[in-house]
């Protein structure tokens, strides 16, 4: 069944910088609603509120991945350079300290920061490719199909097709 788009399912396009903070606070990129986790690694497929896809290709979330790689590297190479001063200032500082600060970085870092990075790299790909006609009608039909769903009851029948008397069978 066809539907007429509204001009508020299409609405103006977020600033990057709008993009960018929605997707650092862990929020929709198009709609700025909450909630899109099930669990700490378990991302929902749409947006409980506008019905925006996350996932919009086959591999998509590689750049999140990137994102978390790039993070945890930004650290160790922070704690790398801390080592650096603190060697230059003190001759007799040792390795274990920052060792063991860079392991638990590097161990660390990449769980904690693992939702954050597909919520921002899902607001960088809205920023660098905005969603086509098809995508914003497949968001509304999500919509109105989980709200359909929502509502409606399903009656279970009280016996499968053909038990009923009268019924032919081969």
């Amino acid at each position: 069944m066809a539907r007429p788009l509204s001009v508020g399912s299409i609405g103006p396009k977020p600033s990057v910088g709008t993009l960018l903070r929605r997707g650092v606070t862990k929020r929709c990129p198009r709609c700025g609603a909450g909630h899109l986790y099930r669990g700490w690694f378990k991302m929902k497929d749409r947006c409980p509120a506008c019905g925006y896809r996350f996932e919009r290709e086959p591999g998509f979330f590689v750049g999140a991945y990137f994102i978390n790689f790039a993070v945890t590297e930004g650290l160790l190479f922070v704690v790398m350079i801390g080592y650096i001063f603190w060697k230059n200032a003190n001759n007799e500082a040792g390795l274990a300290l920052p060792i063991v600060v860079g392991l638990v970085f590097a161990v660390v870092a990449p769980v904690v920061f693992y939702p954050f990075s597909r919520t921002i790299w899902s607001a960088i790909d809205l920023a660098m490719t905005p969603m086509e006609i098809d995508e914003i009608v497949a968001a509304e039909d999500a919509l109105t199909f989980d709200e359909i769903v929502a509502g409606e009851e399903f009656d279970e029948p009280d016996s499968p097709p053909g038990d009923q008397e009268g019924d032919i069978r081969p």
